[in-house]
């Protein structure tokens, strides 16, 4: 039954006094000091805080000297700059590639009149590859709409071999565009991206590069908690290519873990942990078949050490943080990807918050936002770790500019 009363279980609305004591703490102020540069006196802080009423003069002198409009006290709005309209213009250009009007002869792709070169448009793919795995996603979003758009033109115009060709490096473009998409958290958008890769790469009979693009689709799918469907999905996948390990090539060994390690990640979070244990083992030996970490189809790596992140990331969700922090120190991760390397550096945050080290966690964080700020921000696990690296000093002590300054980063709210 619908009621227009809110839950008996929603959190209250902060208070005034609430609001303005927690941007004081955030800010880095005491009362003393807030009441000082606002031209205040210290009691008028303190009743404020306490839930007292104060003039709308009071107001507007706190938030000039805490850097917030003055009606943010009795408004729900983040009080931090508001975004830019720049995400939104990016997404039209990549949606109007990626999933342009359909008409009755199909879908209606613009018109490119520049002569087709296959080698070119290989290498306008490799240079998104490369922005992505290097946290460059602004490069990527630029990028990503007029390669895809490219590609199209290419099939259209090319025939035989070489339309193959252009059909191949179409679905490459797709799921790399999928993956930003997924980054950013639009992820239907990556889905319709997705699903044409994966139709591309069925065409023109490449497998490794079907299995990257369902693996990819495994990843949206999991960001939506959809953890049935994922390990339904890269399971049976992984069954219908299971190589003979005799005879298997890394490529097919590749795409088999690869997918087979997403099916074991869905389990885990699906508190499925048997079946996890079983498709992370397989996982594994895969990996150990390879011996090294090696590039695969979807510019994915895949090897020992991929793999064995997988399972202290299960380990994690397992609630066994103890021995994810172990295994997470006997892997060698030189050889993985960038993203890979970061997702280990987060898990390592997670089990490090979870073992009761909130300054190891905290210190995990600033390597990552030195290093890979622009990915980091995407990550709505670092910023669950951050709402609990603050809300832990908060208890103890007046929390330091520098967890200030991270939680700002991060988005942690007030």
């Amino acid at each position: 039954m619908h009621h227009d009363t809110p839950s008996e279980f929603a959190p209250p609305e902060p208070t005034i006094g609430r609001r303005v004591a927690q941007l004081r703490k955030r800010r880095g102020f005491s009362q003393e000091q807030l009441a000082e540069l606002a031209g205040l006196s210290v009691g008028v802080i303190q009743k404020i805080e306490q839930g007292g009423n104060a003039r709308v003069e009071t107001y507007h002198a706190i938030a000039r000297v805490l850097r917030v409009r003055t009606v943010w006290f009795t408004s729900p709005e983040n009080p931090e700059p508001a975004p830019t309209n720049h995400r939104n213009g990016v997404l039209l250009d990549i949606r109007a590639a990626i999933n342009p009007p359909a008409g009755l002869s199909g879908r209606l792709f613009s018109a490119d009149p520049t002569p087709p070169n296959l080698r070119m448009l290989e290498s306008a793919v490799l240079t998104i590859a490369h922005d992505y795995q290097e946290n460059r996603y602004d490069d990527v979003a630029r990028t990503a709409p007029a390669v895809v758009r490219s590609a199209h033109a290419h099939v259209h115009v090319l025939s035989g071999e070489e339309q193959q060709q252009a059909v191949r490096l179409r679905a490459d473009a797709l799921q790399l565009t999928g993956r930003y998409l997924i980054q950013i958290r639009e992820h239907d958008l990556a889905m319709v991206a997705l699903r044409d890769a994966l139709a591309d790469a069925i065409q023109v009979g490449d497998q490794a590069l079907a299995a990257a693009a369902i693996g990819q689709q495994g990843w949206a799918l999991l960001r939506q908690a959809r953890f049935d469907e994922v390990e339904d999905l890269c399971r049976t996948t992984a069954e219908a290519i299971e190589p003979r390990m005799s005879k298997a090539t890394p490529e097919e060994l590749s795409a088999w873990g690869y997918l087979l390690m997403r099916a074991a990640a869905a389990a885990a979070r699906n508190n499925r942990q048997h079946e996890a244990a079983e498709m992370q083992n397989l996982a594994e030996t895969a990996a150990r078949r390879l011996r090294t970490e090696r590039d695969a189809v979807g510019h994915m790596r895949f090897g020992p050490a991929t793999a064995a992140i997988n399972g202290m990331q299960n380990d994690l969700i397992a609630d066994r943080p103890d021995v994810a922090l172990r295994k997470s120190e006997a892997i060698d991760i030189s050889g993985v990807t960038p993203n890979t390397k970061q997702r280990h550096e987060l898990d390592k945050a997670k089990a490090q918050l979870l073992l009761g080290d909130d300054e190891a966690a905290e210190t995990t964080l600033h390597g990552l936002r030195a290093t890979a700020p622009a990915w980091l921000q995407q990550q709505r696990a670092a910023r669950d770790i951050g709402e609990d690296l603050w809300a832990e000093a908060n208890k103890k002590r007046t929390p330091s500019a520098k967890l200030r300054e991270l939680a700002d980063f991060l988005g942690v709210p007030l």
